[in-house]
């Protein structure tokens, strides 16, 4: 194997996790997907829109679609193209939608949320999300993201075995995604549960695996939060 070969291995290999974890509607898959294209994707929007805040937006957009789109990927090896091949698209539907606001169409004629680009930043509530997490979830993460470390170094670093790193990987997908779901509905659902409000009552918007587990205990007995966390964007990241 020559040392092309060998620059190769690591990022292919790194590409087949990614998408693996996005196959799984991952949380953790897209937090892994933005770290490894963000900058790609970002140069592709910043180069057709030229805001940085217009532009944050459609990044985040385009990740978003990208992890609900992901078993249309047909060639691993083909991930940062064609994730930003998406990220052309989604500045351009900015584009059009902004052409038609100034010439005057009704806003509800383009309110379908597929059409509007969304204001949320996935990577910042997954990341905040993280703090929902163990102190030992949090550091897997930080290796499962990056791409510095193989499954066999991540089992050093943690002291397990390469066995463990498995399960434990499939386990902090769970608990992330739950954690994301959770922190939501906390923030856009409070005051619209006299249940939940309780709960938070002595919140102080410091996000931690307490809570986390308060208000998704809650969120399990209360039809009302219930019902609301299936309709919270978290919840198309595989929440609960």
């Amino acid at each position: 194997m020559d040392l092309q070969e060998l620059q190769e291995v690591k990022p292919t290999c790194h590409r087949a996790l990614v998408v693996a974890a996005l196959q799984q509607h991952s949380a953790l898959g897209l937090l892994m997907l933005y770290t490894h294209c963000e900058h790609d994707v970002r140069c592709v929007v910043l180069r057709r829109l030229g805001v940085q805040g217009v532009s944050d937006d459609v990044v985040q957009e385009t990740f978003l679609r990208a992890s609900e789109r992901i078993d249309q990927l047909r060639d691993v090896h083909k991930l940062e193209a064609w994730v930003c091949a998406i990220a052309k698209n989604e500045a351009y539907k900015y584009l059009r939608q902004r052409q038609r606001l100034l010439s005057g169409t009704a806003v509800h004629e383009i309110a379908d949320p597929e059409i509007l680009v969304g204001e949320t930043k996935w990577h910042v509530i997954i990341e905040q999300a993280s703090k929902g997490l163990t102190d030992r979830d949090r550091l897997f993460v930080e290796l499962i993201v990056s791409t510095e470390f193989t499954w066999h170094e991540i089992a050093q670093q943690l002291d397990i075995s390469l066995s463990n790193v498995y399960k434990l990987h499939h386990r902090v997908e769970e608990r992330l995604a739950q954690s994301c779901a959770a922190l939501e509905l906390a923030i856009t659902h409070q005051y619209s549960c006299e249940g939940l409000c309780e709960v938070l009552c002595e919140w102080s918007g410091e996000y931690s695996p307490l809570w986390r587990k308060r208000i998704t205990h809650h969120a399990h007995l209360c039809t009302t939060c219930g019902g609301a966390i299936k309709k919270t964007p978290a919840f198309r990241l595989g929440s609960f």
